[in-house]
């Protein structure tokens, strides 16, 4: 049996985004896409299913964002009302 040194020197990975919203289609996607940049919350798509390319601007996207942005752009697209404007 042969021993690893594990290396210390390695950058640790960089965070995976993390997933906040689905669109139905591309312009959706753009559209929050455009909202978050906006807001300053870098933002990217991805398709959510499978790729077909005769369905070019169709089908579900993933609107990813860094971990560390993530609970401003879930605030940012899905405000929740306050007290006074629910009753």
């Amino acid at each position: 049996m042969r021993w690893r040194r594990h290396r210390t020197d390695r950058p640790p990975p960089p965070p995976r985004p993390v997933r906040v919203a689905i669109a139905l289609h591309e312009p959706e996607a753009q559209l929050l896409i455009g909202l978050l940049e906006d807001a300053g919350i870098p933002a990217m798509q991805r398709r959510s299913q499978f790729d077909n390319p005769n369905m070019m601007a169709g089908g579900a996207r993933e609107i990813l964002v860094p971990a560390r942005c993530e609970l401003e752009a879930r605030a940012l697209l899905d405000p929740r009302p306050d007290d006074e404007q629910a009753a």
